[in-house]
């Protein structure tokens, strides 16, 4: 196998018509991820895919939809590479059906597609309408069962909250909320990597020898660095990730803004988990 180069972009946020760009952006959502596409074209090797891990449109409807669908569409013709998408929990399930696939809604959106001999899965993490994420019993299921059946194929997660790791101690309260279960259930496969967004700031830690990997928003940076108080700003990355010949995991995070005025302030609560039981209600 020669070496796989995969393209990341995360938190788009794009505004619904009508409707201004969210946490007070300068920069219109749409431009900035034209930034990315064209700054995509400048790769040297062509990568395999490109990943859309959620937070497409900012809670939009399915008109916004069908316009997000058309510009990926779009996108791929011009690159000549396919875009996958998952949602994320800014994204709203019913109105994506409907505008995206235009299909009869469902209650979750997850698959699994193989390029190259790697399977990839792309996971729901989002739990109804809000912040934090949350892996079903289902989908769980789903996904040991074709790992366990492909155990000898390397494998790759892509998904909207990322789990609790080192570099994540104080953001707890948003992440995925059954991380240990997703580890537990990647034991029965060859995963190499786990890759997601949400948090909007770019990380890489290690969960039981796994590769996890955090891309930036394309919309705007969170700065989370004071635990109580966290400070919005534009910016616009992406993530290029190269899965090697030998399965090892890289991760370069592009930056392409950078500004530094602050434009939202979020005050945060308690940092650590929430009640799973209040959760599931």
């Amino acid at each position: 196998m020669n070496d796989i180069t995969i393209v990341q972009i995360s938190d788009i946020h794009l505004s619904p018509a009508g409707k201004q760009p969210s946490f007070n952006q300068k920069l219109d959502p749409y431009v900035k991820l034209n930034m990315v596409f064209d700054d995509i074209r400048k790769i040297a090797v062509k990568p395999e895919f490109i990943v859309l891990t959620g937070d497409l449109i900012h809670e939009g409807t399915a008109n916004d939809y069908v316009r997000l669908q058309e510009i990926l569409k779009e996108k791929e013709q011009q690159l000549g590479i396919p875009i996958q998408v998952i949602l994320g929990n800014h994204d709203r399930t019913e109105a994506f059906y409907e505008g995206f696939l235009q299909e009869e809604p469902q209650d979750k959106y997850y698959y699994k597609k193989t390029f190259s001999g790697v399977d990839n899965y792309f996971l729901d993490t989002t739990f109804g309408n809000i912040e934090q994420g949350y892996i079903d019993e289902k989908q769980l299921t789903w996904l040991k069962e074709n790992l366990v059946q492909n155990q000898d194929k390397p494998a790759l997660i892509f998904m909207h909250h990322p789990i609790a790791g080192a570099s994540l101690r104080y953001m707890r309260f948003s992440v995925l909320q059954n991380g240990d279960d997703l580890i537990e259930v990647c034991k029965n496969g060859n995963v190499k990597g786990i890759f997601a967004g949400h948090i909007h700031f770019a990380t890489t830690y290690t969960t039981e020898n796994i590769v996890n990997g955090v891309a930036e928003s394309t919309a705007y940076h969170i700065d989370c660095r004071n635990h109580k108080i966290h400070y919005v700003s534009d910016a616009v990355g992406y993530n290029i990730i190269t899965l090697s010949a030998a399965y090892e995991v890289g991760i370069e995070n592009q930056m392409l803004l950078w500004n530094s005025e602050v434009v939202k302030e979020i005050s945060i609560g308690q940092t650590d988990f929430v009640n799973l039981k209040e959760l599931k209600k």
